[in-house]
């Protein structure tokens, strides 16, 4: 058989529309690195909420993301406009995003328990609007081009624009909040320390500057990017056929419910008493569930056109590389997140002078996207999922070495994080890229493509390691009994505190990159069969006969095809 891409597989994109794709990230990371680096902070020290709550905050809310980013790939699959299926998200969801991120760091004046409901209220508006433009972002480079070269191109330009939308937010970030709230200079404990006189004003005043910066990136990306893969069979709309599997599939409803139920055990910290609740709760929803099963199936009957939804559910829970990438996202930006929450309460309370937190940050953007510039020379050299565990095992021991640094040692902490930095540069980009690669695996095996639905449950990986990542940092500061400012006076933290910040930024997250590294072992899309994937695909899609067949030359014999699980 011949295998030789199909001259359209081959085609170049161009600079301008790499770049304006990329725009649409560094839009992203404006609010995402926010919420990395500075959410728990805010919600500790600035707005009042205990480390607990916030915590538990960052996992509770996560349950939402369960059904709405399902929904999101789902409906965007299923869009069609003028402007194609996923780049009209980025028009219709920008400025409600911006709006959403503004109200979540405003700090009314309410009640412990009023602040508690604005937040989770703010927070969880702020990541619905999130993962309705984020999710057709992501999925709009799976359609940009149907060459996994030119993908791994495009997913370059990307992450260096998302690194510098981080390097915005870490250089600019703090000196904008002092800018915006004023500055004092006052003795705590003896030693002088400038403070900000109105930290709640200075961030709320920030983030809207953001805000309209990332609305007019997103508009850029909706105006110079282009989608240019169609499905090879075009997608039916059978909205009733979908609405009875989600009514009457058990299989559905339990991976619902033991997520949301799991989501909320941890948020629970594992408590003996909330997981009794909890597997009460699971039981009397499961029952529920099959309730509404057997009531809709007899009212409904069977569907006379079979669900696409129910189709592309099975395709993806039965891709064992999209199981690979699922959770080593999950591991992986649980550990990032556990990290990235702690350096600046490390900086802080361990070294002394929180300002060195933005300088550390912004090393490491820098040295990161250099790594990225690394990426396509790699991928020509290494196969992606060697790479991968390489470079993740990698980091992971620059992360651990943290451990040993004393407290002025700050040109070690530097040293390490520049190399930290250059070694994970290119996993983001691979990442993405494999998972466009996935969306065509599962094409070529299916005959149907559901690219908003892989990139919206690689999003939901990617949320709930963060979401993970966040609750752990808040938990982990509850732990090691970490005492919060009291009316903006610090408090001199405990040697078991300090040694905590010292294992939350080396320790704990080394542990999940390496369990991510371990995941990857179970992702088997060789080079040899990417190049496959994208010729027989190219062959499918060309144009067909008078009579509507396909030609004898675009004819495949899908029993040919390697089984992922063999």
């Amino acid at each position: 058989m011949n295998h030789e891409p199909h001259p359209s597989v081959s085609k170049t994109l161009t600079v301008g529309e790499k770049v304006g794709y990329g725009l649409g990230d560094c839009a992203s990371n404006l609010y995402w690195k926010t919420w990395e680096f500075f959410l728990v902070y805010f919600y500790t020290d600035v707005f009042g909420l205990t480390a607990r709550s916030t915590g538990q905050l960052m996992l509770a809310t996560r349950m939402i993301d369960a059904i709405s980013d399902p929904l999101v790939g789902y409906l965007a699959d299923r869009t069609r406009t003028a402007w194609g299926r996923f780049r009209p998200y980025l028009l219709w969801l920008s400025l409600p995003l911006a709006v959403t991120a503004v109200l979540t760091f405003m700090t009314p004046d309410l009640s412990p328990r009023g602040k508690l409901i604005y937040a989770y209220a703010t927070y969880t508006a702020a990541m619905i609007a999130y993962t309705a433009i984020n999710i057709p972002y992501g999925a709009l480079m799976g359609v940009i081009s149907p060459n996994s070269e030119e993908r791994t191109s495009v997913s370059t330009y990307r992450f260096v624009a998302a690194f510098c939308g981080g390097l915005m937010i870490q250089w600019l970030m703090l000196d904008l909040v002092r800018w915006f709230g004023g500055t004092s200079t006052i003795r705590v404990g003896g030693v002088t320390k400038e403070v900000v006189i109105n930290e709640p004003f200075g961030f709320t005043a920030t983030m809207a500057i953001f805000g309209v910066l990332a609305v007019g990136m997103f508009l850029i990306t909706f105006a110079t990017t282009r989608e240019r893969v169609e499905p090879e069979v075009p997608g039916e709309q059978t909205y009733q056929s979908d609405i009875h599997f989600v009514l009457t599939s058990t299989r559905l409803h339990q991976t619902l419910l033991l997520s949301i139920g799991l989501i909320f055990g941890f948020a629970a910290t594992l408590s003996r008493t909330m997981i009794i609740g909890i597997v009460i709760g699971y039981a009397i929803a499961s029952a529920i569930s099959l309730f509404v099963a057997r009531v809709a199936q007899s009212r409904m009957g069977t569907p006379d056109t079979p669900s696409t939804l129910a189709a592309d559910f099975d395709d993806l829970t039965r891709n064992r590389p999209w199981l690979s990438l699922f959770f080593f996202g999950l591991l992986q930006l649980t550990g990032h997140f556990i990290r990235g929450g702690g350096i600046l309460f490390y900086f802080k309370y361990y070294c002394g002078d929180a300002a060195l937190a933005s300088h550390f940050w912004m090393l490491g953007s820098m040295t990161a996207i250099l790594g990225m510039l690394f990426t396509k020379t790699l991928v020509r050299h290494v196969a992606k999922r060697t790479l991968m565990i390489v470079l993740n095992l990698g980091v992971a021991a620059t992360t651990a070495g943290f451990y040993l640094l004393q407290p002025d040692q700050t040109t070690a902490m530097y040293i390490l994080q520049a190399v930290a930095g250059l070694i994970g540069g290119p996993i983001p980009v691979l990442l993405w890229a494999m998972y466009a690669d996935v969306a065509d695996y599962s094409e070529w095996k299916t005959h149907r493509r559901a690219t908003g639905l892989v990139f919206a449950a690689a999003t939901f990986s990617q949320k709930l390691g963060c979401a993970i990542g966040a609750a752990t940092t808040g938990f982990a500061l509850d732990y090691f009994r970490y005492a919060p400012p009291t009316d903006g006076v610090e408090h001199p933290q405990s040697e078991f505190t300090i040694d905590g910040l010292r294992i939350m930024i080396s320790i704990i997250p080394a542990i999940f990159l390496t369990l991510a590294a371990l995941a990857m072992l179970a992702y088997d899309i060789t080079g040899a069969m990417e190049q496959q994937v994208q010729s027989e695909l190219a062959r499918r899609k060309r144009p067909r006969s008078e009579s509507g067949q396909m030609t004898e030359q675009d004819d495949i014999d899908v029993d040919d095809r390697p089984d992922v699980n063999s």
